[in-house]
């Protein structure tokens, strides 16, 4: 018994000793893949010493002797501390993201392989401008001794069992058309369904459902569209289709953002003022990686400050003191979805120049752990084809993305650029996902424009499918940069923009309309901004922290007035304490409201009962339809149909307050699900969920590498988007020569790995709307940098 209880002991310690020494070595390797902060580095390619300094919040601070060598330095410090990030970036766009995660992802490889990115990122490289290219080199360099510097690979390769894979100067391409994929269609989804719409619905329904505009938009330029009259009847077999599931149509957009400007006339500091927040989805770590970089060019010195993007070497958003620029997504139509004319058995297509056989491409898929496998590719003269319609049409694709233009490094002149005016010439000329561009001068001027490839059309090309056979419709080219939409230094002294239509007549011509977001967020900014007559950036941060839900208190109006009525309260006693909840002067989504959240969910409740049939009836006809194509005007058919209550828009039998009494048992059910009403408050819904991609595949840590899940303040149609794991990426508020009292909030922190000593640092300023400064603080760590 004795020696059974000694080995047993032995065993113990053993495996306590086997425990430790494991530990141990993960710890060690993880903690070897800690970025180095201090002392000296060689580099090959450096021409001269550059210097790498962070503030205590991991703020990285370069200075180098020219732009190639800031390149080569940036480059370095964006491999040690966000590697795996910028690798994600490039096997998002290049569909290779199996050969890192296995046969989860092969599905979408194949989807993406579809646009054959990495191909189309060499050729970019093969006719970049040698200035240009040199600067990709230098930055692909500055990369891979970064990552060569690691003691060891960063830990997520550890958790993977895989071994990253050196950058090349394609890879900073693909990192751009990676941000194609967030910010525009890459499937042709909404104008497919727009096109099935069109199909199986009287052009007066298909009006109606399909605004172009409504009373909630706040162009730059005062245009105004009005929205499509209410039909008189509907189809009859608009419910025949009962048993197709019905697919909810979620109005919340999962990219966006708001800008705004005040000219040196309205701002405290005489110069302009730019405001920016660029709505994103947000993970551990954060998107963009904040940097000041200082170099000389043709005998001055050139600072510019503000937020990039691993994987690519410039500055995206920020000042360089003499102007500060910003950006929103653009909406204009940047791709169309062409019908295609076949032989019988689909072999060939027809074009202006007759049938021509498709172009195939066999592409292979590496996948983690298993054989690779083929995915063919087919193409025609105007782009891939995505797939075909229910009666059996092939479909392809134009888009921006898949030309020569679409990325280049132009958007690096804006580090040099002076003025409004010279701002305004390097966004026609450069290639990036089109973009609303804000800018400011130090002169106080102010302005708008597109930053970002547009084409040029002819015929009926726009918002529904076409055939383009015949040659009267297509693409002519692009838009020349003297032909760019602008709008400079308007008379009241203010511009913003939010996603929704920015201008009309000619300008909205030339853009076309790609889905625009509802003009809530940009109405109420503009209101915001006309409420006073001068503007300090904090009292430009208070607007992108404006919550009031100006959105919803017509909604509010209408649960009080039509449905939580005394008759119905008398029927419904389990509806009295909603009445109560809901009976205040104002509407906040802030996180204590439980009166936002009534009605929020109330209207998203209502919203997918109004419209469970129409899906229904449309998905059966084209199992390709998604609502993709009205998601972001829904509100205006909603609120007319609820407000003229049309009887025959509703199944047999169905009346109106029959169906938004039902919205409101089944909003009252799911708030009081897990509490009680008075305790249903926004903040329980919307609490962050900002989570590292890897924390799920460590167990007992992972939880660590997420950020604290804090309810969050804001919503969809409010200027505060904040959601779950949705938001302001970053938010800046900067006037060009007063950048020390500028204001910068980013999410996470600059840190990419859970041990850094920065980790985490910044994010409850982004949470709390706390001013934080835009410039660094005094350095703590410097990094030396040698050439040889």
């Amino acid at each position: 018994m004795k020696n059974l209880k000694q080995l047993s002991i032995a065993s113990v310690l053993v495996i306590l000793f086997l425990l430790a020494t494991v530990s141990g070595w993960i710890y060690s390797r993880i903690d070897s893949a800690l970025p180095k902060l201090d002392g000296k580095v060689t580099l090959f390619g450096l021409t001269t010493t550059a210097q790498i300094e962070r503030d205590e919040n991991g703020f990285a601070m370069i200075s180098a002797e020219n732009r190639n060598d800031a390149a080569m330095a940036l480059g370095f410090v964006h491999a040690q501390e966000r590697f795996f990030q910028m690798d994600l970036l490039r096997r998002n766009s290049a569909g290779e993201l199996s050969s890192l995660f296995g046969e989860v992802a092969i599905d979408y490889d194949k989807k993406i392989r579809t646009h054959r990115f990495r191909e189309r990122a060499r050729d970019i490289i093969k006719q970049m401008e040698k200035a240009e290219f040199d600067m990709l080199q230098a930055y692909t360099r500055g990369v891979n001794q970064g990552l060569e510097r690691l003691g060891v690979t960063p830990f997520e390769y550890l958790l993977l069992r895989q071994t990253p894979v050196l950058w090349q100067e394609e890879d900073t391409v693909l990192a751009v058309l990676s941000m194609y994929l967030d910010l525009q269609e890459s499937d042709g989804n909404s104008e497919i369904s727009a096109g099935i719409m069109a199909r199986h619905l009287p052009k007066d329904v298909f009006d109606f459902l399909t605004p172009q505009g409504s009373h909630w938009d706040a162009a730059i330029d005062d245009t105004h569209i009005a929205p499509a009259s209410m039909p008189n009847t509907w189809p009859v077999d608009l419910h025949e289709a009962t048993e197709t599931a019905a697919l909810p149509i979620t109005d919340y957009d999962s990219y966006g953002s708001n800008n705004w400007a005040v000219s040196g006339a309205r701002s405290t500091t005489g110069a302009a003022i730019v405001a920016n927040d660029m709505h994103l989805g947000i993970r551990v770590p954060n998107t963009w990686f904040r940097a000041s970089i200082t170099y000389r060019q043709n005998g001055e010195q050139i600072k510019v400050t503000g937020a990039s993007l691993p994987g690519t070497p410039n500055i995206v958003v920020g000042s360089n003191g003499s102007i500060a620029w910003g950006f929103t997504n653009s909406y204009g139509d940047y791709s169309d979805v062409i019908v295609l004319k076949t032989n019988e058995d689909k072999s060939q297509y027809l074009t202006p120049d007759g049938y021509q056989p498709f172009s195939e491409s066999t592409q292979m898929i590496a996948i983690k752990g298993k054989e690779s496998t083929e995915y063919l590719v087919r193409d025609t003269i105007w782009g891939p084809v995505i797939g075909e319609t229910a009666e059996g049409e092939l479909l392809a694709y134009r888009w921006v993305a898949h030309d020569i233009n679409a990325v280049n490094l132009t958007p690096t002149r804006l580090e040099t650029a002076k003025t409004v005016e010279q701002a305004f010439a390097i966004a026609a000329t450069a290639g990036i996902p089109a973009q609303n561009m804000m800018v400011g001068d130090a002169q106080g001027n102010i302005g708008w424009t597109i930053m970002g490839p547009i084409p040029t059309k002819q015929g009926d090309v726009g918002q529904l499918p076409q055939d383009w056979s015949t040659g009267e419709n297509g693409w002519t080219g692009y838009l020349k940069a003297e032909d760019y939409p602008q709008v400079y230094n308007p008379e009241h002294g203010r511009l913003w923009t939010a996603n929704s239509r920015i201008v009309g007549d000619e300008m909205y011509a030339k853009l076309g309309n790609g889905g625009y977001a509802l003009g809530a967020r940009a109405q109420q900014i503009k209101q915001r901004l006309f409420e006073r007559e001068a503007f300090s950036e904090q009292d430009l941060l208070n607007i992108a922290l404006d919550s009031e839900a100006l959105f919803m208190k017509r909604w509010q109006t209408l649960i009080l007035q039509e449905v939580l009525t005394d008759e119905n309260l008398a029927a419904q006693s389990n509806w009295q304490q909603a009445r109560a909840v809901l009976d205040t002067p104002e509407l906040f989504a802030d996180i204590d409201s439980v009166a936002y959240r009534l009605a929020q969910n109330y209207r998203h409740e209502l919203k997918d009962l109004v419209f469970a049939s129409l899906s229904a009836y449309l998905t059966s006809k084209d199992e390709n339809y998604t609502p993709n194509a009205i998601k972001r005007r829904i509100e205006v058919p909603l609120w007319e149909l609820v407000s003229n209550k049309p009887e025959d828009f509703l199944p047999d039998g169905q009346r109106w307050s029959q169906v938004m009494a039902q919205a409101m048992d089944n909003t009252l059910e799911k708030l009081t699900k897990d509490q009680p009403l008075e305790e249903a408050t926004w903040g329980l819904e919307n609490a962050a969920k900002i989570e590292h991609p890897m924390a799920s595949s460590i167990p007992l840590f992972g939880k660590y590498l997420n950020m604290p899940a804090d309810p969050l303040p804001g919503d969809t149609y409010i200027p505060r988007v904040d959601g779950a794991g949705f938001g302001a990426s970053e938010r800046m508020v900067v006037s060009p020569g007063n950048e020390e009292s500028g204001i910068f909030h980013m999410p996470t922190s600059q840190a990419g790995h859970p041990w850094s000593p920065y980790f985490g640092k910044g994010h409850q300023d982004w949470v709390q709307g706390k001013p934080s400064p835009f410039l660094p603080g005094e350095a703590k760590y410097k990094l030396t940098l040698l050439s040889y």
